[in-house]
C-alpha cells in the first residue's frame, strides 16, 4: 500500500522507509480514457486532469434495467459480459457516438440533470441520469438482456471510499490507474502467451528501465500533474479479455497467479486486507492533481517519495 508523502497512509495502511527527493525515472508513453465503463478505450496524446481523474474517463456506465419494483440498475461490466469490449464509444461535443459489430451506431446526448440512482460496481449508489431509450435498446441488443445507459451529469458527486475527500466517476475506486511497460514486459516474458498493456485498462502508461519500481512510488509527477499512489491494484478476470475482440484468454491470469499473487497483506486495515489478499496485483491506483493540469505523451515521470512495496518483485 502506498500513500502520499504529505499525509498519513489511508485506511490504516503501512508506509515504511519513505524517501524524498526528485528522481527522473521514465516517460509517459500512453494515455487512455474509457468513456463508458467496461467498453473500448480511447487513446489520447493529451488529457486534462479533473476532480474525478482524467476528463471523460468512465463518465458513463451500462446498468441492468429497473426491476419490477422499479429499483434501478446494477453495474454491467466485462467481468461477466466480455462483449462490452467490442463497443466503441467516441466522445463528441455533446455526448458520445457509440458503435458495435452487428448492432450499428448511435449518437447519445449527454443529459444535464440527474433523474436516476444506479449502483457502481462496488455497490455504492450514484445519482446520475438515464441516457434514453435509444441507448437502452442499443445495449440490450449488444448484451442480450434488458440494459440501460447511465451518465454522470454536472450534478453528480461520487465520493471515493478508499480516498477520503476525493471524487471519481464510474471507476471502481480510484481516480486514475497507472501501469509500467517494464513490468508488463517482465510478465509477458514469463507467460504462456503474449498480451498487451491495454488488457489492464490503465489511464496512464509509463515506461521505465526497471520492472515493478512503480510499486514503491508514493508520490510522483507526470509533467505538471502531481500523483499520490494510494494502493497497489488487485486484478479481476478482465485482463484475460482481448480488449479489441472480446475473446477470453488464459493469460495473464496464470502468470499473475504464479508471480504477482498477494496472500498476505498484514499491517493493512481489515478493509484493505480483504481487497488485496487472494488477488493478483498489477498497477497502482492514484489520485491526481491539480484540476486543469494537462498530461501529454512524452511527459517526464519524476518520483518524489517512495515506500515499501506490497509485493517483492518476481524472482
Amino acid at each position: 500500500m502506498a500513500a502520499d508523502a504529505t499525509s498519513a497512509p489511508l485506511d490504516g495502511a503501512r508506509l515504511d522507509n519513505a524517501q524524498f527527493g526528485g528522481e527522473s525515472v521514465g516517460t509517459l508513453t500512453g494515455i487512455a480514457v474509457h468513456p463508458i465503463k467496461g467498453c473500448r478505450r480511447v487513446e489520447l496524446n493529451t488529457a486534462a486532469v479533473t476532480a474525478t481523474g482524467l476528463d471523460g474517463d468512465r463518465a458513463w456506465q451500462v446498468v441492468t434495467a429497473p426491476d419490477e419494483a422499479g429499483a434501478f440498475g446494477q453495474a454491467v461490466t466485462q467481468r461477466s459480459n466480455a462483449v462490452l469490449a467490442t463497443v466503441v464509444p467516441l466522445p463528441t461535443g455533446d455526448g458520445l457516438t457509440v458503435s458495435a459489430p452487428d448492432v450499428g451506431t448511435i449518437h447519445v446526448q449527454r443529459p444535464e440533470t440527474n433523474d436516476v440512482v444506479v449502483h457502481s460496481l462496488i455497490g455504492d449508489e450514484v445519482a446520475c441520469a438515464d441516457a434514453g431509450d435509444e441507448a437502452a435498446e442499443f445495449f440490450s441488443d449488444v448484451l442480450g438482456f434488458p440494459a440501460r445507459l447511465a451518465a454522470l451529469t454536472p450534478e453528480t458527486s461520487r465520493p471515493v471510499r478508499l480516498f477520503r475527500g476525493r471524487l471519481a466517476g464510474f471507476a471502481d475506486a480510484a481516480p486514475v490507474l497507472v501501469a509500467n511497460t517494464a513490468s508488463l514486459d517482465d510478465l509477458v516474458a514469463r507467460a504462456a502467451e503474449p498480451f498487451g498493456i491495454e488488457r489492464f485498462r490503465a489511464n496512464l502508461v509509463v515506461t521505465t528501465d526497471q520492472p515493478w519500481v512503480e510499486d514503491t512510488w508514493t508520490a510522483f509527477s507526470i509533467g505538471p500533474a502531481q500523483l499520490a499512489a494510494r494502493v497497489a491494484w488487485p486484478r479481476c478476470a478482465v485482463p484475460q479479455i482481448d480488449q479489441d475482440t472480446g475473446k477470453r484468454h488464459r493469460e495473464p491470469a496464470l502468470v499473475l497467479r504464479e508471480h504477482r499473487w498477494c496472500s498476505n497483506a498484514e499491517g493493512y486495515s481489515p478493509g484493505m486486507r480483504s481487497m488485496l489478499e487472494g488477488n493478483a496485483i498489477f498497477g497502482i491506483a492514484c489520485t491526481i492533481d491539480p484540476d486543469g493540469a494537462q498530461v501529454s505523451v512524452g511527459d517526464p515521470v519524476t518520483v518524489t517519495a517512495t515506500g515499501a512495496p506490497l509485493l517483492a518483485p518476481p524472482r
